[in-house]
């Protein structure tokens, strides 16, 4: 295998530079090592209501096929670096989640057509090519870190997207955490992140978390969590509940003690030591984004949104509930292919791209129904017992 030294500067922070395929390479097998190693930890996925490998598969077969071209033409009316400075870079549904899911994902919906007999290993460069550029020219617009990936972050397994006045605004607008701060905002937390979950079919995607932040405060962090609802109409199955909610963006900024760790894993989903980390929350505060801007709520109305929410997450549970198997997998496939809304909506091409599920994916249900064929399909991508990534290089 040739060695490779790029110039980490020049891949990281030089917008305008091309990536070698060699280069490429060189980031995603270490990116696809870090995904399979926290993959390994939950490799079976379970939810009540979903059945989660199977929507999993078939939303990463739908990413592989619709991807690149909705890239193009999200691209060709605005630039992907200018849709990521466009507005807050927390708070939305075009944050780093949804950014870093985009490669995984694809490349993942390779892995499994590939498995499947279905492609070629040298098939499709053009398209792999337009989906890396995308998401590097996003990326290195959005993270304030000079980084491409939280494992090459300072500190390791962190990710920043916020720096200056709006950092200086979070952390200014801080409010002390005495026992009732710290239970009305642990309650609130917990409803929201409920919520968001099943709106999402049981997925974290509307959850995204960044940090830690210096927070100037002898030695403290600032953990930043952003969960976002569906306030536009992309989810159909919030139809009619969606206006229960008196906000759909939010971002829960919580300040913790110095010897409180936060470890941000590759997608963005942070893990504390110790885990019950709140008891020690030392500043908090709740903010919605609604408007586009960082608007603090005060500590007294969090209990009436938390009631809101509540509400919701009964109605959207018992319209879950009674779907079929089939109509709930398609509104998870749809929801996990739908990353690229949001970006469509802030470039004004929306309305340029088939949002339809392929019948080529759709076609698949019934045998990727089988929950064992479904978990070994699955399983052999993820947690591949033949390299150390998720994916093999692209050629």
């Amino acid at each position: 295998m040739t060695t490779v030294n790029p110039d980490l500067k020049q891949l990281y922070l030089d917008i305008d530079y091309t990536p070698t395929l060699e280069e490429w390479n060189w980031l995603f097998q270490r990116i696809g090592g870090a995904y399979k190693s926290e993959l390994a930890r939950r490799t079976v996925f379970e939810s009540e209501l979903f059945g989660m490998n199977t929507y999993i598969i078939m939303a990463h077969l739908e990413d592989y096929l619709r991807m690149p071209q909705r890239m193009r033409t999200i691209a060709a009316t605005m630039a992907p670096e200018d849709i990521a400075r466009a507005g807050l870079p927390v708070g939305t549904k075009k944050n780093f989640i949804c950014l870093v899911a985009m490669p995984l994902h694809y490349l993942a919906g390779r892995e499994l057509f590939i498995d499947l007999g279905e492609l070629d290993r040298s098939s499709d460069l053009d398209d792999h090519l337009e989906v890396l550029n995308f998401w590097r020219r996003a990326t290195i617009a959005l993270r304030t870190d000079g980084v491409l990936a939280n494992i090459d972050a300072d500190p390791t397994d962190s990710s920043r997207v916020l720096e200056g006045e709006q950092l200086a605004q979070l952390t200014e607008e801080l409010v002390p955490a005495d026992d009732e701060v710290r239970s009305t905002v642990r309650k609130f937390g917990a409803q929201l992140m409920s919520y968001c979950f099943l709106e999402n079919c049981d997925s974290r995607m509307a959850v995204c978390d960044t940090g830690p932040y210096p927070l100037g405060r002898d030695g403290g962090i600032l953990a930043l969590r952003e969960l976002t609802t569906d306030g536009t109409g992309d989810f159909p199955w919030t139809e009619g509940i969606r206006d229960l909610l008196p906000y759909h963006n939010f971002v829960i900024a919580y300040g913790l003690p110095g010897e409180v760790q936060m470890e941000n894993n590759i997608w963005g989903t942070a893990w504390f030591s110790p885990t019950e980390y709140l008891k020690q929350l030392t500043h908090a505060r709740v903010y919605v984004t609604d408007n586009g801007t960082l608007q603090a709520l005060p500590m007294s109305e969090l209990a009436d949104v938390t009631t809101a929410l509540r509400k919701a997450h009964k109605q959207l549970y018992l319209r879950f509930s009674e779907m079929s198997v089939k109509e709930r997998t398609i509104c998870a496939t749809q929801m996990y292919a739908w990353k690229l809304k949001s970006w469509a909506h802030a470039a004004g091409a929306f309305d340029d791209i088939d949002w339809e599920l392929s019948s080529r994916v759709t076609s698949m249900f019934e045998r990727l129904s089988d929950d064992d064929y479904a978990l070994q399909l699955l399983g052999g991508v993820f947690v591949p017992q033949s390299r150390d990534s998720v994916w093999g290089p692209i050629e």
